[in-house]
């Protein structure tokens, strides 16, 4: 029969000691088993080859551009713009402005062409900045709310609280007056039975 090769190892007490690999990231075990083995700091990806990708069929990804962009939007979403919060009243301001500052730049001396283009760039920038004052204000609004809500429940729980002393109190005064109202009875019984 065949000899088995780990006849041939050295014994555990034989063995030299592994020393630790030579890389900058891993540090030396100090004796410990959790210790020997390097634990990398940020796993990395099981599909990724070494200096590759994590495409492992050896090709690229395609790179999205505009045409995958445009394919992406829905005609309902654009014939639904004016329902989401905040963008009628952007435009309508936008819209405004625009006109307001198109109109005086016509009324100046400017051309046509100049006095279109501060209107468009009038409607962008007072679009985007009532927007952003929008959703800022509710966002304001929102955090009022959950602090009003926080107050109610806190003065909810005072309230209940207040109340349920008041009970203690009544229920501690029913008692006394109980009390006080059997030992009456008890002295007026005795008191009327008393023998001599």
């Amino acid at each position: 029969m065949a000899g088995d090769i780990r006849d041939n190892a050295p014994p555990p007490s034989v063995r030299p000691p592994k020393t630790p690999p030579e890389s900058s990231n891993e540090r030396p075990y100090q004796g410990k088993i959790y210790e020997r083995f390097h634990v990398p700091a940020t796993p990395e990806n099981a599909n990724v080859i070494p200096g590759g990708t994590t495409n492992t069929a050896g090709g690229r990804p395609e790179e999205a551009g505009l045409i995958e962009a445009v394919k992406t939007v829905r005609v309902q979403e654009l014939t639904e713009v004016h329902k989401k919060p905040c963008v009628r009243d952007s435009f309508l301001t936008g819209m405004g402005a625009s006109f307001g500052v198109g109109g005086l730049r016509a009324i100046l001396g400017a051309s046509v062409w100049t006095s279109c283009n501060w209107a468009v760039g009038t409607f962008c920038f007072g679009s985007f900045l009532m927007y952003e004052f929008c959703q800022r204000k509710r966002q304001l609004e929102m955090q009022g709310m959950k602090k009003a809500a926080e107050i109610i429940d806190r003065k909810k729980v005072e309230k209940e609280k207040i109340a349920e002393q008041a009970r203690a109190a009544r229920r501690k005064a029913k008692e006394e007056a109980d009390t006080r109202a059997e030992e009456e009875a008890k002295r007026k019984s005795q008191g009327s039975w008393k023998f001599w």
